[in-house]
């Protein structure tokens, strides 16, 4: 296989690989009542609490109203709480709230489980290797210029 036939396949590859890894996390969290959109904001705030909506909308990839609708729903279910932000009044900050906690607890179970699945027959030493490639790729990426 040439280079060029090789990075090609490895594009697909890519692609199929994370779109596998997340349909199998789907499909663990949907056995608990859990949507990716739903997980996915829990996560992001788990990760950094306090986000203004539109930068939580921007680090999830989606609209800020389809990010607005979800935690409307989140909030209602008593997830997440809104803050208005101190420096602007218009802006909302959200926050977790304790009833979060077992649902996160659940995410990194099943989180842990994808992985190790993913992961499995690979040494730690591939797995390093692994991890570096990929961030190199990432960076390439996130330092595309339009």
């Amino acid at each position: 296989m040439t280079r060029k036939d090789l990075a090609a396949q490895l594009s697909f590859e890519l692609h199929s690989s994370a779109r596998l890894l997340r349909r199998n996390f789907d499909r663990r969290a949907k056995e608990h009542g859990l949507s990716r959109s739903r997980w996915q904001v829990l996560w992001h705030l788990s990760q950094q609490e306090g986000l203004k909506q539109a930068e939580l909308a921007e680090r999830m990839d989606v609209a800020p109203i389809s990010l607005a609708r979800q935690i409307d729903n989140l909030e209602q279910e008593g997830l997440v709480k809104r803050h208005r932000d101190e420096q602007d009044r218009r802006c909302f900050r959200i926050w977790l709230t304790d009833a979060a906690q077992p649902a996160l607890v659940v995410l990194r179970k099943l989180a842990l489980e994808t992985r190790h699945q993913a992961l499995a027959g690979l040494s730690e030493q591939d797995i390093e290797q692994l991890h570096t490639l990929l961030d190199r790729v990432r960076q390439n990426l996130a330092n595309e210029r339009d």
